[in-house]
């Protein structure tokens, strides 16, 4: 997998990454049904509740699971199926740590998502 040029705007780079992705999920008929999309994010503030509040890497899983809505609602579903998804997913959070603009912000959204899953 290539690194993501922090000189380049994130979405960017996930678009052209997540194009093959999601062409190879429509080649192998790989697409989740109609809806799914809206049920991954419906679960969304379930899945972020499930996470142990005395794991200390809550905040990081708070995360990456909103990635993974996000990606999966912005790209289709069919990206959830691929075999390659968790370690771009792992790229990404990677990269975005290595910032420290970007991480403070990370930092920031896993706050507010922690919080409002408490709520």
């Amino acid at each position: 997998m290539s690194l993501i040029d922090p000189r380049l705007p994130l979405a960017s780079v996930l678009r052209a990454q997540l194009a093959r992705v999601r062409e190879r999920a429509r080649t192998t008929g790989a697409s989740a049904p109609a809806g799914v999309a809206d049920a991954t994010a419906a679960t969304l503030p379930q899945r972020i509740q499930a996470i142990d509040p005395a794991d200390p890497d809550r905040r990081r899983k708070a995360v990456r699971i909103y990635l993974e809505s996000e990606l999966a609602r912005e790209f289709g579903t069919g990206v959830l199926n691929d075999p390659a998804f968790p370690q771009m997913v792992d790229a990404v959070q990677q990269q975005m740590q290595e910032d420290a603009q970007t991480a403070a912000a990370v930092q920031a959204l896993g706050d507010l998502l922690l919080d409002r899953g408490s709520t």
